[in-house]
Order: C-alpha cells, then structure tokens, then sequence
C-alpha cells in the first residue's frame, strides 16, 4: 500500500504540473496571440471599411473630373458676369452697342460710386443712370438685350420709368423714353476694397 501512496502523489504531481504548463503556456503564448489576432482583425475590418469609402470617394472624383470641362465653361462665364474691376467704359459702349441693335437712342448715362453689396460679401455695385429713346416695342427689346443673354455683365435693373414723348398717351409706334436706374455689379479681388471707376 506504502508504493501506492507515492505512485499517486507522482501521477497528481504530473498532472498538476501539465495543468501548470497548459495554463502557463496559455497565458504566455496562446493568449497574446489571440489578443493580437483579435486587434488585428478589428483593423483589418476598420481598413476595409476605409478603403471602400476611398473607392467611393475616388468614383464620385472620377465622375467630377469627367465634367470638369463643362464646369470651367460655367465659371468662365460666371467670371465674366463679375469682373475684377469695374470695366465701365467697355459696359457702357455695350450698353450703347445693344441700344443701336434695336435702334434705341441711349444717352445721359452717369455712374455713382461703388456701394458693397451687403447680401453678397465681396461684391460691389455701381449704380448707373441713363435713359434710352425709342418705341415701345425697341424699348422691350432694349430691356430683353440687358437682362437677357445678350449680356454677359450680372447687372440687376432697380427701376424703370416709361414717359411717352407725346404726352399721357402711349402709343406702340409713338416716341418714348425710358429712365433706368440699373445695378452692374464687380467681384474685385480679396482685400482689394472699392473697384476704382474709371472713364475712357
């Protein structure tokens, strides 16, 4: 019975010392293992999720840059609507370019002062006079020519006061005139203050 007792104090022994060995090899070896798989494919998820929104952000750049063309006409022609300075003298020849089209007489044009456009930051507004000479029906036209696409300038009519030359009655045929007061508007560059108006 006394070799009994021994053998199984060695095989408990052994056993103790495997269960050591598991759990020590399991906390030393096996277990960061885990830990490191498991952080590496929670990056691995966050890398997928990441290069999918690249993808998409990369299609939708694609899909800009195929109408790239068409956009830079559209700012080109928005350029032109607000010049950087205020380009008077070549808007008035315009204006009075458009007038003999339709055959209106345009005279006793006079420019105000630049005054900031409050509603929109870095524009400025030149307020401008002048009164036009025609029928009715060359008048409309005249008024078509300026805020139609015939002009590329971004100009804003504030005020339109038709007198017929002949007195009360308006006739299509008879004489009239028309006093304008429009806004044409300049984008001059960041920091550059006022646009300077210039005469030719």
């Amino acid at each position: 019975m006394r070799t009994r007792h021994p053998d199984r104090l060695w095989m408990i022994a052994g056993i103790v010392v495997v269960a050591l060995l598991v759990v020590v090899t399991w906390l030393l070896l096996v277990n960061p293992q885990h830990t490191e798989a498991a952080s590496l494919e929670e990056q691995t998820d966050a890398y997928v999720t990441q290069a999918a929104k690249l993808r998409k952000q990369n299609a939708e750049l694609a899909a800009d840059q195929a109408g790239i063309d068409q956009l830079t006409k559209e700012y080109n022609a928005l350029a032109t609507a607000l010049p950087p300075d205020s380009g008077v003298p070549a808007f008035l020849r315009q204006l009075q370019a458009s007038g003999n089209v339709v055959d209106v007489d345009v005279s006793g044009i006079t420019v105000g002062q630049p005054v900031a456009e409050e509603s929109a930051p870095g524009v400025w507004a030149l307020p401008i006079q002048l009164t036009a000479e025609g029928t009715a029906s060359r008048l409309g036209a005249f008024l078509q020519r300026l805020q139609g696409s015939a002009q590329k300038r971004a100009v804003l009519i504030e005020t339109a006061n038709l007198a017929s030359e002949g007195g009360e009655e308006m006739g299509v045929s008879r004489p009239m005139s028309l006093n304008l007061t429009v806004k044409a508007f300049v984008a001059p560059p960041p920091g550059a203050g006022a646009p300077t108006v210039t005469s030719d």
